[in-house]
């Protein structure tokens, strides 16, 4: 079974962020891989919201980047990271904060490309 790694990339949206990880969770139902948040040096105790709420969820990790070096380097951060076990990802999906994806959308996306 092949597995995903979703990146969802944080600046300063903490709420936000949250509900887009409750959608990515359903949609990665059923599906190996995990959910990575990186928090793109918010410095506004974003990641320390996101890391309280998300304590008993063992599908979601948040990192920092250490810095903000735009969308691109901050997807990398986590693109990098891998999976939490070390492992690399078959796939990479990167869900914007503000995007909330349907139920099926990761399933369908990954039964397309394994096909």
């Amino acid at each position: 079974m092949s597995s995903v790694l979703c990146v969802i990339l944080n600046w300063r949206t903490a709420e936000m962020t949250l509900r887009a990880v409750e959608a990515a969770l359903v949609a990665m139902e059923g599906i190996e891989g995990a959910i990575t948040i990186v928090d793109n040096d918010s410095q506004d105790g974003s990641y320390e919201r996101m890391a309280e709420a998300l304590r008993d969820q063992p599908r979601v990790r948040g990192i920092q980047s250490g810095r903000n070096g735009g969308y691109g380097a901050g997807n990398n951060v986590g693109i990098g990271a891998g999976l939490p076990d070390g492992a690399r990802p078959d796939y990479v999906y990167i869900l914007n904060s503000d995007a909330f994806p349907a139920p099926d959308a990761i399933r369908r996306l990954l039964d397309h490309l394994e096909t």
